[in-house]
């Protein structure tokens, strides 16, 4: 009786040893199709970047996959403006996402040029949000920085929130209300910094045109405040 029984140890370890190996590659391939959050942090809202690369996106599908906000890619110096911003602006209506405009800030252009060019494209509807900065160039030398600095103090005379994706330890080159955004690996202060770039390879689930290569961010904030700030979450 009991070779019996031994005939049957061996299959039976080897059949449980491959459906173990099964629901571990399932829940792998299932994980790579999730959205994208961010690392060690329990972020109360996550968005993405959107810009003319993404040719098309379903809103609703955004919405319903966890994502509650966006940053529009708006114009970039005196001459690039973003041509599926508009489009883009008019669909985010129909949802309860809130957005923002972000600025490539070149240093090509005058902060008065970049100041004209983006409000003669975009108007005063910029968003929620706040007006997002970002540097179109690895430098950051002071005159750089006095720039964007300027710049910001411009919009901000124009009664816009402000936001900047550069280290805060170049505070001093910008007005006290100024916001900053953080691209570090880990989750940033949140004294220092209100929202964090945390990934430029994310993905969403289950949204045709974001499985890759999506910039993500995160507010560096509780739920209450986020919704205090900027709308309800999305669910």
């Amino acid at each position: 009786m009991k070779r019996f029984q031994h005939r049957y140890t061996l299959p039976a370890i080897l059949t449980l040893l491959i459906l173990a190996i099964a629901f571990l590659l399932i829940g792998f391939f299932n994980f790579k199709r999730q959205t994208t959050l961010p690392p060690d942090a329990n972020s109360s809202a996550i968005g993405i970047e959107l810009n003319q690369d993404i040719d098309y996106v379903d809103l609703h599908k955004l919405q319903s996959n966890g994502v509650s906000f966006i940053y529009l890619k708006a114009t970039q110096g005196r001459s690039y403006f973003d041509e599926n911003y508009l489009s883009y602006r008019d669909q985010i209506l129909g949802t309860n996402l809130a957005f923002g405009s972000e600025i490539s800030y070149s240093n090509e252009s005058t902060p008065m040029q970049h100041y004209r060019y983006f409000f003669k494209q975009v108007g005063q509807n910029t968003g929620s949000l706040p007006i997002l900065i970002v540097p179109a160039v690895t430098t950051r030398s002071a005159r750089y920085l006095r720039s964007m600095g300027q710049f910001a103090a411009l919009l901000q005379a124009a009664g816009k929130r402000v936001m900047v994706k550069v280290d805060h330890k170049y505070q001093h080159y910008f007005n006290p209300q100024t916001l900053f955004m953080s691209s570090d690996s880990k989750a940033p202060n949140k004294l220092k910094y209100s929202f964090w770039c945390y990934t430029t390879n994310g993905r969403v689930r289950n949204v045709s045109g974001l499985e890759s290569q999506v910039t993500m961010y995160a507010y560096n904030g509780t739920v209450g405040q986020y919704k205090q700030k900027y709308g309800q979450l999305t669910q």
